[in-house]
């Protein structure tokens, strides 16, 4: 299931917060358990409620994160390359708690939590970086809230 990446977006990845402290044989390791799937604009990679536990990367386009709440459909926002989504499932083995739609066309990296749990030391970090993004994005809904 490895995963061609040329070396321009490796550099990339590297620098990206969900890789965080990764070295380029850490990325490789990590690149030969991940996969690289493709949406078209209106394709979901994801469903809510959805069992899957599964983290994206987004290499390319634009995806849009919505909840249902009390009937409708709400956007709560839309991601770009070199960001992620699928954290909370990956983590929590959990439903999925949004849907995610391709608002272009997508490419995305694909990272399976039975493939990267095996290799500890990459995943502990992983799983760090997560807890720093989601801690990031519940202070920043705190203050939204709060301060509205």
């Amino acid at each position: 299931m490895s995963v061609h990446v040329p070396p321009e977006t490796r550099r990339l990845l590297l620098k990206l917060n969900l890789f965080d402290d990764l070295d380029e044989a850490e990325l490789e390791m990590l690149l030969s358990r991940a996969e690289l799937v493709e949406f078209e604009q209106g394709q979901y990679p994801i469903h809510e409620g959805d069992h899957d536990y599964h983290l994206f990367v987004i290499l390319a386009g634009q995806v849009r994160i919505s909840k249902r709440a009390l009937g409708v459909q709400k956007t709560l926002e839309t991601l770009g390359p070199g960001e992620c989504f699928g954290e909370m499932s990956l983590i929590e083995r959990r439903g999925r708690s949004a849907s995610a739609r391709a608002i272009s066309h997508c490419k995305l990296l694909r990272l399976d939590r039975e493939a990267i749990t095996p290799l500890h030391e990459i995943s502990a970090k992983i799983y760090r970086n997560i807890a720093i993004l989601i801690s990031r994005r519940l202070r920043h809904l705190n203050d939204v809230l709060t301060l509205g």
